[in-house]
């Protein structure tokens, strides 16, 4: 239940978690009635014809211009359309009122290796959430959609497939696109902005020869604390990357030796280590015995 005590513009629900394949529908209702659905923006299907997932299930409910008054939502879960099996599974929802701004967007991976490596964004919405199927990165006259994307560190990975055009040395330009949850039920103001929900991030990428990294976890300056802290970084390069090592203020804490579209994961064991601040090393060898080191500065905290 959710209620309404000023007037607003938009107001709804949105799945911002669920288990694996699931696929929930939450319903936006006026009353406890089930029938009472608000309208097509009560239902959990992108209404925005100008979205890649227009018509589609997006775990997404909401009104524009509500009264003042209670609301319910009804939960319920899809099934596959093809077999007809059912989806059913944990979630979390998220509430949000006034959703006016466009999810903030970076693109993390400025510089890459030449050919089709793995971009890299870091993209979080605090209210609405991240509408996963809008998340698109446009180049050299394609479009690539994320093949994941983590709605809590809010990264989302584009690895680009041999269908794509390649990443040449030297310069490229990239665009990022990002809307939220209330872009996709299409509850927006009335103004110049077609899509105003919408985050438009254009970068320049420069492409090298050699091998290319950057770190995506643990964040710069980050306070990490517990028994273990995820190290994550991608890399690239002419030639297959056959291992990252990472090291804690000079000192090897963990090997990888198989990635995936590029992504190389770890866990430091932060055991006794002191509190304060240390500096993270990731280094990436490929097969021709090419090396790259990329620092990361963080703190332990307890």
């Amino acid at each position: 239940m959710t209620s309404v005590v000023s007037p607003l513009v938009n107001v709804g629900v949105s799945v911002v978690d669920a288990s694996v394949n699931s696929l929930i529908d939450p319903w936006f209702l006026g009353s406890k009635d089930e029938r009472d659905v608000q309208g097509y923006a009560g239902t959990p299907v992108n209404q925005n014809d100008l979205m890649i997932d227009f018509a589609a299930d997006i775990g997404a409910a909401g009104a524009a211009f509500p009264r003042q008054k209670q609301y319910y939502v009804s939960v319920d879960s899809g099934s596959d359309p093809f077999t007809h099996t059912p989806l059913p599974g944990r979630y979390r929802l998220r509430s949000w009122q006034n959703d006016l701004r466009p999810p903030t967007a970076r693109v993390l991976t400025v510089r890459v290796a030449a050919g089709r490596p793995t971009i890299v964004a870091r993209v979080l919405d605090a209210k609405s959430g991240v509408d996963p199927f809008s998340l698109t990165i446009a180049y050299r006259s394609a479009l690539v959609g994320a093949a994941a994307y983590d709605p809590v560190s809010g990264l989302a990975v584009f690895p680009l497939p041999g269908e794509a055009p390649p990443i040449p040395n030297g310069k490229t330009r990239l665009v990022l696109s990002a809307s939220d949850f209330q872009e996709a039920k299409n509850l927006e103001t009335i103004g110049n902005d077609i899509m105003p929900n919408t985050a438009f991030r254009t970068v320049t990428l420069r492409g090298v020869a050699g091998p290319a990294m950057t770190w995506l976890a643990p964040r710069a300056n980050q306070c990490v604390a517990g028994k273990t802290a995820a190290l994550d970084v991608v890399a690239g390069s002419s030639r297959r990357v056959t291992s990252v090592r990472f090291l804690a203020d000079g000192h090897q804490v963990a090997l990888s030796r198989r990635g995936t579209a590029g992504l190389f994961s770890a866990s430091w064991r932060i055991g006794k280590t002191t509190k304060g601040r240390h500096v993270l090393v990731a280094v990436a060898t490929d097969a021709a015995g090419k090396r790259l080191s990329a620092v990361r500065p963080v703190r332990v905290c307890r």
